[in-house]
């Protein structure tokens, strides 16, 4: 069986690709190259850390990690979108104060 071309979405619709994929992949290998090349943040506003699930347009369901594609029945030009959601327990980037007593610094680097 050839590869499945399909249409990934971001949350807000905004960010669409269009995939050709293998549909015996894992999920989860699938959202992790597509957030590369989609270029979405890997932790919220808060620093939260971010993981993502697929959830299928056609069926309305969200697709397992362990899932292929062909197994969670995804079909020829079918739309998933990447959900984000947050990482529970995740450990928020380290703060530290500026030596002058002033404004905290995260993940800053130089001046």
């Amino acid at each position: 069986m050839g590869d499945l071309r399909i249409e990934v979405w971001d949350a807000t619709g905004n960010k669409r690709q269009v995939v050709e994929v293998p549909p015996d992949a894992p999920v989860n290998r699938l959202i992790a190259v597509l957030i590369e090349r989609m270029n979405l943040p890997r932790h919220s506003p808060d620093g939260q850390m971010l993981s993502y699930k697929f959830h299928h347009k056609r069926s309305g369901k969200q697709l397992l990690d362990t899932d292929s594609l062909q197994v969670a029945g995804v079909q020829e030009g079918d739309i998933l979108r990447l959900q984000p959601e947050i990482t529970a327990g995740a450990e928020r980037p380290r703060e530290r104060r500026h030596p002058s007593g002033g404004q905290s610094v995260s993940r800053c680097r130089g001046r």
